[in-house]
């Protein structure tokens, strides 16, 4: 019998209640489940540091930014499963995990688990991407409410938005003694991006680096150019206004207020810095 903590956002998605409450029950007839509901942004965080010790395997029920929160509090040699509730759920598709009552509570009970690389920005560790510029300014002008009812369709929507005001932004990379100059800048720990859409084969989750990407003059049609790359082909490498850097340590900087995303959520304004350590989780999947 494993003794199972579960974290739930209320807030993620939309029917996450119910799919939560089949897994429960079937959980509960073989271990000891207990529930955690979050109220506030930060709770994540605040129950993964204060129950990690008391329980076997700590799981997520939320999206990509709930676990964001999760492995900023939980202790990194513990188990972490997840249940996929979010709007993208990039992790959950990146490690190949499946959104059904049967398959979550196999992976659980089985407790397999397999290392995951986690960088951080500021400190702060993050589990899939930072982007700075065009989909930061999407992700910050979000309402959470509309997001939960809408899900997918209020991203299209902002992005379509900010599409036609989009704003020439001059950010600074600075890495291994490099300095590159862009108006849009990705770095991925992941393959995918925004859901099952790939935008790398130079990492993974599973590998042990990071990819940055400085979009450099950047139009519209260059937009609309990125997109068609992500759907048919699933590699930003393709295009050459691009600049790819892989490094440990990069630090990103502007003369401007430029909104930062991490994870999907909103982090804030540039400065970051983003470092590399190697450092682990160990995820059920």
């Amino acid at each position: 019998m494993k003794k199972i903590a579960i974290i739930f956002n209320p807030k993620a998605g939309s029917g996450g209640r119910t799919l939560l409450k089949r897994i429960m029950q079937k959980l509960s007839s073989t271990n000891k489940v207990e529930l955690f509901e979050t109220k506030a942004k930060g709770d994540a965080t605040e129950i993964a540091k204060r129950e990690s010790e008391y329980f076997d395997i700590i799981v997520v029920a939320g999206g990509d930014g709930t676990i964001n929160e999760v492995i900023n509090g939980i202790d990194l040699n513990k188990k972490l499963g997840i249940i996929p509730l979010g709007t993208a759920n990039v992790l959950a598709i990146e490690a190949g995990i499946k959104n059904d009552v049967q398959s979550i509570c196999a992976l659980i009970e089985q407790a397999t688990a397999q290392r995951i690389y986690i960088p951080t920005i500021n400190n702060k560790k993050f589990l899939l991407m930072t982007g700075i510029g065009y989909d930061a300014d999407i992700i910050h002008h979000t309402n959470p409410y509309l997001k939960k009812i809408f899900g997918k369709a209020t991203f299209i929507f902002l992005g379509l938005m900010e599409w036609f005001k989009l704003k020439k932004y001059t950010i600074t990379v600075e890495a291994d003694q490099h300095v590159v100059t862009g108006n849009w800048v990705l770095i991925t720990n992941a393959k995918h991006y925004a859901g099952p859409y790939k935008i790398t084969n130079s990492t993974t989750i599973f590998q042990d680096n990071i990819v940055c990407y400085v979009f450099n003059n950047l139009s519209r049609i260059d937009i609309l150019y990125y997109i068609f790359l992500i759907l048919f082909y699933g590699d930003l490498n393709k295009s050459k206004k691009i600049t790819k850097i892989i490094s440990k340590n990069i630090k990103i900087s502007s003369l401007d207020k430029i909104n930062v995303q991490c994870d999907g959520e909103k982090y804030g304004t540039l400065p970051v810095e983003i470092n590399y350590k190697s450092e682990t989780v160990r995820l059920i999947s």
